[in-house]
């Protein structure tokens, strides 16, 4: 008797867990202009009426530069495949190991980028697929005067895979 209702509980639990929406995910993200590839976590922070929003952040690391991407998303849709609209801001940092020393030879940038795209994730979790493109905006603020920027415009494109939990 008590394995019965032991067995039914478990199971109810496991179908309950089963049943919640994947709000995180990790995905690796490469793209054709500023960091080539970016280690990110996105999560889903509100969804009503076909809309959700989410934010994500992310960390990269290439030779002899750093960048934090952060990002915040608008993706439509219910289903396993969703279109969706974007903003990341990426604080990028080349020759980073100089930074903070006296001989500062770093070059520090500002990527702002607005996107368009797509992707893969099923509401329970599981395998996570993005692609976008969009403009890609380069702002290159020089060492002694922080808002008196350059910038250059550029074309966007970016793949990413991950998981979502």
């Amino acid at each position: 008797m008590y394995r019965s209702l032991l067995f039914l509980v478990s199971c109810f639990i496991m179908f309950q867990v089963a049943a919640q929406e994947a709000r995180n995910t990790i995905f690796a993200d490469g793209a054709v202009k500023g960091p080539v590839y970016a280690l990110n976590f996105d999560h889903v922070f509100h969804t009503a009426h076909g809309s959700t929003l989410s934010w994500s952040a992310g960390f990269s690391l290439e030779h002899d530069a750093i960048s934090a991407p952060l990002g915040i998303d608008v993706i439509k849709g219910r289903r396993d495949w969703h279109p969706e609209f974007g903003m990341l801001l990426i604080p990028y940092i080349d020759h980073y190991k100089t930074f903070l020393s006296g001989d500062n030879l770093s070059d520090k940038y500002i990527y702002v980028i607005p996107y368009a795209g797509y992707r893969l994730q099923h509401p329970y979790g599981g395998l996570f697929l993005k692609a976008s493109v969009g403009p890609f905006l380069s702002l290159d603020p020089p060492s002694d005067h922080f808002f008196h920027m350059t910038a250059k415009l550029y074309g966007y494109a970016s793949i990413g895979a991950g998981f979502s939990f």
